[in-house]
């Protein structure tokens, strides 16, 4: 059994230990916490804990603060050791506000000026972009903008629009042109104050583009660039000086800031435990009580670590012990089948105790992958490929990846395709095997029809091999109206067994097994074992055939039963004929590889190399996303529904959760 083993764990106290405790439980991040209300029982005293948490509020803030300041929060221990647990406990809130207010007060005051100082460049900036085309104007802005009866307005217009402008020389205005910027010019008009709608609609017909001076613009253009590139050059260093004064701020306080996140952040996740804490009053003193579970292996030492606590006491029971908690799971796999665990528990955990199908998961999608992207240096890439990423980024697909790059050059070698060239390695298997040839031409006509009832009969192997884990499963939890009644029982197994050895004997050698004593016996009886399991379950359990009679009588239930029946037997048909899936990515990914090598011969010779290269990475690609998916429906829908129930609950360690986690 790959499921870790658990103890059962109860840890009782005077509540003057309690936060010492739970930081111990914190620190030691093994112990999966229990409701305790539920095991201490409200009879015995025990009441639950408030679950009210004063220190959440107060968390955000800080968070929100290190976000400001560009600094990640980081849980760090050191900073809540059990000699300064009495300090971190007793701190009040007016300390860490006192901190907070002070760092978030100094830093936002030079954001602010920063802000300000940028927002000063940005308006300078984009006035030097403007006034820098008016420099060869020889004039004084406020003389041309405070005049009284005249407008003027400066801006860009495309050339060719400019010559349009003989069109209108009857109009009251002036134009003057003087720069040129590619296929603009540069320009200026002047229009009496009672035409500038008229004309302003003009030139805007004509595309003039107008820039508007800034208002702060007040002598020659020659003047204002110096006075503003003056006043850029002041304003940028003195955001440069802001800006390192806020480095030193923030490299000042960030180590007070790491103690005050960790310290909350201890503060704050331990109330979150409390809500599994039961406390029971006394006149004098006041008990607390946690239970939990733990790896069976951990469990002395997570004993020993509440040793030194004076009133505290540590009990280990076994996991069965209180019937009333219901085990969580743990996998607990090898090296090989660990990665699988993610596809376990998509679909769900298995029970506490019960069969972990990782290793059986991991077998056969690997072999269906292999199977199906059977392609020896392809593989290897991706043996390569899962090992890269899992060194880079520690990411559980990657290695997935691995091992079914490792099946893929398995059956690679079996078809003797390296990077889609069929017959590279046909001097390796005359040399070594003497034979004239790689074992199986996927892609020839006559060898099709094997491909494909070799896939079904791999199918009906699986099928086979997941109704009698079901069937041992059945057996081991005492259930015995699915183990010998189900579809997925004994009698699904007779049934679906028969059909198909009755059939393969016919089609291998023309024998007919199927007599009406044949067909009665392995076909009729099981199906009526399947109909009436219910009934009969109840009889294998002891019970009376009055007791076992369905509720609403046979009459209802053998009316909604044969409906379920003929459901039953679709499905077997649908989940075999599923397998014809194997078959298919076996010949299309040899299609796939023959299409590449078409295109390669289609280009030059010098370009061909690129062709092959660009194809066998997108078949890997894409074909490689494809086939995984499908091998993930084959285990879901074709195996993991025949004896996976993924009722279990997962073990989950309490700890203090980081910012990653959060």
């Amino acid at each position: 059994m790959s499921i870790a083993k658990l103890s059962l764990v109860s840890i009782m106290g005077d509540m003057k230990h309690l936060d010492d405790v739970l930081l111990r439980v914190i620190e030691n991040g093994a112990f999966h916490p229990e409701p305790s209300i539920h095991t201490a029982g409200e009879v015995a005293g025990f009441k639950p804990l408030s679950d009210e948490n004063p220190y959440a509020e107060m968390l955000s803030h800080v968070v929100d603060l290190g976000v400001t300041a560009g600094i990640s929060p980081q849980y760090m221990p050191q900073y809540v050791q059990k000699e300064d647990l009495e300090k971190v406990i007793q701190t009040s809130d007016d300390d860490y506000k006192q901190f907070y207010t002070r760092f978030r007060e100094e830093l936002n005051a030079l954001r602010e000026r920063h802000n300000a100082l940028q927002r000063e460049i940005e308006q300078d900036e984009g006035a030097l972009v403007h006034i820098s085309h008016l420099s060869s104007l020889d004039i004084h802005f406020d003389k041309i903008f405070n005049c009284k009866y005249t407008k003027v307005r400066f801006g860009r217009m495309p050339v060719d629009s400019e010559a349009k402008l003989a069109l209108y020389k009857t109009r009251p205005f002036i134009y003057k042109s003087f720069d040129t910027e590619e296929d603009y010019n540069w320009s200026v008009y002047f229009c009496l104050t009672d035409d500038a709608p008229e004309i302003d609609n003009l030139f805007s017909s004509l595309y003039f583009e107008r820039i508007r001076v800034p208002e702060f613009i007040h002598g020659t253009p020659e003047d204002e660039i110096a006075r503003i590139q003056s006043e850029l050059e002041n304003n940028r260093a003195e955001r440069e000086r802001v800006d390192e004064q806020c480095k030193q701020l923030i490299a000042q306080n960030k180590e007070e800031y790491f103690r005050l996140y960790t310290r909350l952040k201890f503060l704050s996740d331990s109330f979150s435990l409390r809500k599994y804490v039961a406390v029971l009053k006394r006149n004098f003193f006041d008990l607390f009580y946690i239970t939990g579970f733990i790896q069976e292996e951990d469990a002395q030492a997570f004993a020993a670590v509440f040793e030194p606590l004076e009133g505290v006491t540590v009990e280990l029971k076994p996991h069965d012990a209180d019937k009333r908690l219901v085990p969580p799971t743990k996998l607990k796999n090898g090296w090989f089948s660990k990665p699988f665990e993610m596809f376990v528990e998509m679909y769900g955990l298995p029970a506490y105790g019960d069969f972990d199908p990782t290793p059986f998961v991991a077998f056969t999608y690997c072999l269906l992958f292999g199977i199906m992207f059977g392609d020896l240096g392809q593989g290897l890439l991706l043996v390569l490929g899962g090992w890269l990423l899992w060194w880079k980024k520690r990411l559980n697909i990657a290695r997935v990846i691995n091992r079914i790059g490792i099946f893929s050059c398995i059956f690679g070698t079996f078809y003797g395709s390296v990077f889609g060239f069929e017959h590279l390695l046909d001097p390796f298997y005359q040399k070594v095997f003497g034979l004239p040839g790689k074992p199986i031409e996927v892609m020839a006509p006559e060898n099709t029809n094997l491909v494909l009832l070799s896939a079904v009969a791999l199918g009906v192997v699986l099928i086979c091999s997941s109704i009698l884990l079901d069937i041992y499963i059945s057996v081991r939890r005492r259930d015995w109206e699915r183990a010998f009644f189900s579809a997925n029982g004994i009698a699904g197994f007779l049934f679906y067994g028969s059909i198909l050895f009755g059939a393969a004997v016919l089609f291998l050698t023309g024998k007919n097994y199927f007599t009406e004593a044949y067909i009665t016996l392995w076909i009729i009886l099981p199906l009526m074992l399947i109909l009436f399991k219910e009934p009969l379950g109840e009889l294998s359990q002891g019970k009376s055939a009055e007791e076992a009679r369905p509720e609403g009588g046979y009459t209802g239930y053998v009316l909604i039963g044969f409906f379920e029946l003929f459901e039953v037997v679709l499905s077997f048909f649908s989940n075999t004929m599923s397998f014809l899936r194997v078959g298919g990515f076996v010949l299309s990914h040899a299609g796939m590889m023959a299409v590449v090598f078409t295109l390669s011969e289609m280009v030059s010779q010098s370009a061909s190399p690129f062709v092959l290269i660009i194809g066998n990475l997108f078949v890997i690609g894409m074909e490689g996303l494809i086939v995984g998916i499908q091998v993930l429906r084959l285990e879901f829908y074709e195996m993991f529904s025949r004896y996976f129930d993924g009722d279990g609950r997962p073990f989950v360690p309490i700890h203090v959760t980081t910012a990653e986690e959060a």
